[in-house]
């Protein structure tokens, strides 16, 4: 006895099947795409030619390179702070001004100074009344003694209390000098010609001893200053040379070699990092604030370098075009890591002996028959 198929069920039946049969073509496209098959109909470039060059590829060992960024300081950058504690009563400079050796800068309020100075003028004379009141005993007694009125303890009683008058005498002479010396911080000047770069405080603000007021810039050498973590700090010493890239003035970049002048051991408890400072050649235009990146070499490891130009982009994908046995070209998707100049380092995506081309005298397209524009093909060996 046959039992007839609901229309629904059959329905079912025949979409599945169908997905059956289409996903595994699909997939094959997609694989084609990326392996090297042609993603066109094999019939559309079958016939065309392209005359290109090309390089064959070899595996090799690359500097496994970590960028940091840093910026270029002035090498006697120094904080200016107040030695005295009062408000700021006048700011003679703004951000951005250079300034001469000794000039002004700011004035701190010395309404407390004048105030210690009276305090201790008062005190030295008080000592100096107990000192002249302390030696007129201690010289009457001394008479008494030499004639053998007085003993000897009260004799020493006078003397004790001359020194101790005569050593108060001196404190107070030395508190003047402090106090009136606090006269001389309440101008805070330049202690060396450059330029302000920064203003930390504004008039009517208190300034405590140490607490920096203006950040002065010096004129003198340039310095790189970059932040680095312990893998990098570890590979380095003292008199090695590092890449430094920048962009100038119009906007091209560049890039030198500098120096490693100083490292700091302790790293930062915040951001886990060592501050490294690099030489900059003096025939340099870069400017203390310029932003730089510092290439630290970590180690090395298995890479292929091609030609900036034999990478290509398709919707958003990016490879280089490869030659298969029958010398028709083969998009084929790869990994790439950094630029060395004008050849991009492949990661993964291309195998020893793999023939890439790098210039084409027409479109690429896959299945489209290559031949050599000029007969010659070179080894890209890292």
């Amino acid at each position: 006895m046959q039992h007839a198929t609901h229309p629904l069920l059959s329905q079912v039946t025949d979409q599945r099947l169908a997905r059956r049969l289409v996903v595994p073509l699909l997939a094959g496209l997609l694989l084609a795409g990326c392996g090297g098959e042609p993603t066109e109909q094999p019939s559309a470039n079958a016939g065309a030619e392209v005359q290109a060059d090309w390089i064959t590829v070899d595996a090799g060992e690359v500097d496994d390179t970590a960028l940091f960024p840093g910026t270029v300081i002035a090498s006697d950058q120094s904080p200016i702070a107040s030695r005295m504690m009062g408000y700021v009563r006048e700011i003679n400079v703004r951000e951005g001004e250079t300034v001469e050796k000794d000039q002004p800068l700011l004035t701190i309020d010395q309404s407390d100074v004048d105030s210690q100075i009276r305090q201790a003028e008062a005190a030295l004379a008080k000592a100096r009344s107990g000192l002249a009141n302390a030696r007129s005993n201690y010289e009457r007694f001394q008479r008494l003694y030499e004639e053998n009125a007085v003993p000897k303890q009260q004799f020493e009683q006078m003397r004790t209390a001359y020194e101790v008058a005569r050593g108060d005498f001196e404190a107070a002479q030395a508190a003047v000098e402090q106090a009136r010396s606090q006269v001389n911080y309440a101008q805070i000047r330049a202690p060396f010609a450059g330029t302000i770069v920064q203003r930390m405080v504004d008039p009517g603000q208190l300034a405590t001893p140490g607490q920096p007021l203006l950040m002065l810039m010096g004129s003198g050498d340039r310095e790189v200053q970059v932040e680095v973590d312990d893998q990098a700090y570890a590979r380095l010493d003292e008199g090695d040379s590092l890449e430094v890239s920048y962009r100038d003035a119009d906007g091209n970049p560049a890039s030198f070699t500098a120096e490693v002048l100083r490292l700091v051991s302790a790293a930062d408890p915040i951001t886990r990092t060592h501050t490294v400072k690099l030489s900059v050649p003096t025939e340099l235009s870069l400017t203390p604030g310029n932003f730089v990146t510092v290439s630290v070499v970590l180690d090395q490891k298995a890479a292929i370098l091609v030609p900036a130009g034999a990478i290509h982009d398709r919707g958003g994908m990016r490879g280089v075009f490869v030659l298969d046995e029958e010398d028709r070209a083969r998009f084929r998707l790869v990994r790439v890591g950094q630029e060395r100049g004008d050849q991009v380092v492949v990661l993964a995506g291309l195998r020893d002996g793999d023939r890439v081309i790098t210039d084409a005298q027409g479109r690429l397209a896959n299945g489209v028959r290559v031949v050599s524009g000029n007969a010659a093909e070179g080894d890209a060996s890292s």
